[in-house]
C-alpha cells in the first residue's frame, strides 16, 4: 500500500540523508519494510534562526500494519498521493487555431492543443532564442536596444530573462503539468518536491527551444518576427492579420502577447474588444550583498551548507488601501535593463540556475490603483508606465543605463552621487530618484523602507542600492472573458496569460494557457478533461508573487 509522511520536520544537513532507515526509526520495522521512498515536497522552516529545520513529506509504499504510531507534533501518516494521467483523446473536429506569442502562456496552449490533436500557429513578434540573446547582451552590454528583440519580445516570452522561479498561490491542479513539462525538457527534478521550484534563466532558455522543436515535431507552426497588427471577423474571429501583410484564417485567435505588447492593447482598443482598466505596481530594483540577506536571514546557521542563498518577502500594508512590498525576489541573481521601447527605461531582476552571483535583488513596489490614472482611457495605467519609463531615460542622460540611488540617500533626501557596488549591467547612473516616480510611489516606499530595516538587519544600509524603474509588475489591463474562455465583445478571441490580466509569472501562465487550450478543445467536442476542470474559472486572476 501507498502512503505519505507529511511535515516531518529535519535538522540540516538530514534531508540528504536514505529515507528507508528514516522511516523504521519513525515507523517500525526494518528499512526493508520500505519501498520507492520519493520526497513529496520540501520547505524552509526559518522563522526560529537558531533552529530552522526542513519540513518534507515523503511517500513510500510499505506491507506494514501501521497502528498506534507515535510520531513527532505536526507529523501525519495519511494515504500516498494518487497519481493523475495528463494523457486525453484526439479530437475528430479540429479547429485552426493562431496563438499570439511564444511565452509560457502561449506555448503550453500550444502543447496541450497538440495533446487534442490541434496543430497551432504561433506568431511571435521577436526572434529566436539564439538571435534573441545576441540582441540582449547588445543591450546589456553596448546598451543598444531592439525594440523587438529584447527582454521582452522574443522566443520563451519575458520569462525567458527572469529569475525562472515556478512559485504560484494558485493551487491549480495543472501545475503538475508545468512542472512534468519543464522537468522532461531539462530542468532539475528537484523542481518537482521544492515548495519554491527555481529554474534559472540559463535553464530556461535552453527548456523554451527543446519544447519549440517537440511541438514543430507534433505539427505546430511557428513564424517568427512575426506581430500580430489586425484581426478579421464577421460575427466572430476569422483571420489574424500580421505586419508582413498575411492574413491567416482561423476558429480561434489565443492572444497571449505579454504584458507589454502595448501596440497590440491600442489595435484590441480601436476594435473595441471589450477590457477594463487594472491595478498594478510600480517602484524599483533594491540589491544587496547576498551574504547581507544570508546573515540576516539565517543567523546562527549562515553558511550551513544545506542552504541555498536566502531569499525574503516583505509586505508594508500603509493608509488608504496601499500596500509597498518586494517583488519576483532573486537570491544570488543581477538586475538587468529590461526596456522594449526606444527612450524608456525598465528593470528587472534575473538569476541562473546556480544563483551565485554574490547579490541579491528583489523588486520594491508600491501599489498604483486605477484611481491614481485620472483617466477614463482603458489604456491610462500603460501610459502611466511609458510617462515614468521616459523620464528615467531622461535621468539617466538618455542612455540605456538605470537611474540609481543609494537607500541612505534616498531616505536622507540628497543625492551624492555615491552608489554601492551593483550587478547591473549596462552602468547605473547617479541620479536623483525623486524625478523617476510618481509622488504617491515615492511617499509609500519611504514609509515602508524603515519597516523593512526592522524586519532585515540591514535592509537599508549603505550598501543597498536602488535602480528604477520597476515598472512592468504585470499588466495595466484585464481583456474580459467568460465562462468559456472567450472574449465577450468578440467571439473566437481568447485572451490569455499576464498581458491578458489572467496571470503574474510563469507558472500561472502557463497554467492559463492551458485553460484557454482546454476550453478551445471542449468547442471541438472534446469531453471534460476532470483533473483540470475542477478549478477552471473564468474570471480567475491568478499572480505567482
Amino acid at each position: 500500500m501507498k502512503y505519505q509522511l507529511t511535515n516531518l520536520s529535519l535538522d540540516l544537513g538530514e534531508e540528504a540523508r536514505p529515507f528507508e532507515p528514516m522511516l523504521a526509526a519513525l515507523l517500525g520495522g526494518s528499512p526493508g519494510d520500505y519501498r520507492c521512498p520519493r520526497l513529496e515536497r520540501r520547505s524552509l522552516d526559518a522563522r526560529h534562526k537558531g533552529n530552522i529545520r526542513f519540513l518534507v513529506n515523503i511517500s513510500f509504499e510499505s506491507a506494514r500494519v501501521f497502528e498506534g504510531i507515535s510520531l513527532p507534533p505536526g507529523t501525519k501518516l495519511e494515504p500516498g498521493p494518487a497519481s493523475v494521467s495528463f494523457e486525453v483523446a484526439p479530437v475528430t473536429r479540429k479547429p485552426r487555431v493562431v496563438v499570439v506569442g511564444t511565452g509560457p502562456a502561449g506555448t503550453f496552449c500550444a502543447l496541450r492543443l497538440l495533446d487534442y490533436g490541434i496543430q497551432p500557429i504561433l506568431l511571435e513578434r521577436g526572434p529566436d532564442m539564439s538571435e534573441r540573446v545576441r540582441q540582449v547582451n547588445a543591450l546589456w552590454n553596448q546598451g543598444i536596444l531592439d525594440p523587438e528583440a529584447n527582454s521582452q519580445f522574443g522566443e520563451g516570452g519575458a520569462g525567458t530573462f527572469s529569475d525562472g522561479k515556478l512559485t504560484t498561490r494558485t493551487g491549480h491542479p495543472a501545475i503538475r503539468f508545468v512542472l512534468e513539462t519543464f522537468v522532461r525538457f531539462g530542468a532539475d527534478p528537484r523542481i518537482l518536491y521544492l515548495a519554491k521550484p527555481h529554474v534559472g534563466t540559463d535553464v530556461i532558455r535552453k527548456c523554451s527551444v527543446l519544447i519549440r522543436k517537440e511541438a514543430q515535431r507534433r505539427g505546430a507552426e511557428y513564424r517568427f518576427k512575426t506581430k500580430l497588427v489586425d484581426f478579421r471577423e464577421a460575427g466572430a474571429i476569422r483571420a489574424a492579420v500580421t505586419d508582413r501583410g498575411e492574413e491567416i484564417p482561423c476558429d480561434a485567435l489565443v492572444l497571449a502577447p505579454g504584458h507589454s505588447a502595448r501596440d497590440t492593447f491600442g489595435m484590441l482598443q480601436n476594435h473595441g474588444v471589450a477590457m477594463r482598466q487594472k491595478a498594478f505596481a510600480m517602484g524599483v530594483r533594491i540589491e544587496h550583498p547576498q551574504d547581507l540577506i544570508d546573515r540576516a536571514q539565517y543567523g546562527p546557521s549562515f553558511g550551513h551548507p544545506s542552504l541555498a542563498p536566502a531569499d525574503y518577502k516583505l509586505v508594508c500594508n500603509l493608509s488608504n488601501s496601499r500596500a509597498a512590498y518586494s517583488f519576483c525576489m532573486c537570491p544570488g541573481g543581477e538586475v538587468i535593463q529590461c526596456a522594449s521601447e526606444a527612450g524608456g527605461l525598465v528593470v528587472n531582476g534575473m538569476s541562473n540556475a546556480k544563483r551565485d552571483s554574490g547579490f541579491s535583488n528583489s523588486g520594491l513596489v508600491a501599489k498604483v490603483n486605477t484611481s491614481d490614472f485620472a483617466s477614463e482611457d482603458l489604456l491610462a495605467g500603460m501610459h502611466l508606465q511609458r510617462k515614468w519609463e521616459q523620464a528615467c531615460f531622461r535621468a539617466a542622460g538618455e542612455c540605456y543605463g538605470a537611474p540609481a540611488m543609494s537607500v541612505r540617500d534616498f531616505l536622507d533626501a540628497r543625492a551624492t552621487g555615491l552608489l554601492p557596488r551593483t550587478s547591473f549591467r549596462p552602468f547605473a547612473v547617479p541620479a536623483d530618484l525623486t524625478t523617476c516616480l510618481p509622488e504617491f510611489v515615492l511617499a509609500q516606499l519611504r514609509e515602508a523602507l524603515p519597516e523593512f530595516e526592522n524586519k532585515i538587519r540591514g535592509f537599508g544600509s549603505r550598501e543597498a542600492i536602488l535602480l528604477a524603474i520597476e515598472s512592468r509588475t504585470s499588466s495595466p489591463i484585464q481583456l474580459l472573458r467568460g465562462d468559456d474562455g472567450q472574449s465577450i465583445s468578440h467571439p473566437g478571441l481568447y485572451p490569455c496569460g499576464e498581458g491578458a490580466g489572467f496571470a503574474g509569472g510563469i507558472t500561472s501562465a502557463a497554467v492559463d494557457g492551458i485553460r484557454v487550450a482546454e476550453w478551445i478543445a471542449r468547442g471541438a467536442g472534446a469531453p471534460t478533461f476532470e483533473p483540470f476542470e475542477k478549478r477552471i474559472k473564468s474570471g480567475d486572476v491568478a499572480t505567482d508573487y
